[in-house]
């Protein structure tokens, strides 16, 4: 039930990380749908380190925290929860940066689906959403290949 992405951009692993996290909200699909927040989101933040928070921020300030960092080893892999408001458990998304030549290759896995009926139900929409999320990262990292 994992759901597995990759993508290969024309970056060092160091680079693709740091604009995967640090960089997250210059390059996250916000404006086109991918928000909890909607119109209210202005920007998004992936704090790498363990504990840190990956949330949305508002216009009026307020905050949508939609995980923590269970695991980082920059530039080799950051991983963290993942919970929609309204699920009735968590799942995790872990990114590895692997080297490929002079590219790097960003794996996805997103998994933990079976926690329940409701969250196993959000499975095929959060595997398209990936996709789409990806190519925005990739668009703006120089793509090497389309997500797989």
């Amino acid at each position: 039930m994992t759901i597995r992405k990759s993508i290969t951009v024309a970056k060092s692993p160091a680079e693709a990380f740091r604009k995967f996290t640090d960089g997250i909200g210059k390059w996250w699909p916000l404006k086109e749908g991918f928000s909890f927040g909607g119109d209210r989101t202005q920007d998004m933040f992936l704090e790498s380190k363990v504990g840190g928070r990956l949330y949305e921020r508002f216009h009026d300030g307020g905050e949508y925290e939609i995980g923590r960092v269970t695991r980082c080893d920059p530039p080799n892999l950051i991983a963290f929860t993942w919970k929609v408001h309204d699920w009735d458990g968590v799942t995790e998304v872990e990114v590895r940066f692997v080297p490929e030549g002079s590219a790097t290759r960003v794996e996805l896995e997103h998994r933990g689906w079976e926690v329940s009926v409701k969250v196993g139900k959000e499975r095929k929409s959060h595997d398209d959403g990936w996709d789409f999320v990806l190519e925005h990262y990739a668009r703006r990292n120089e793509p090497v290949s389309a997500p797989k």
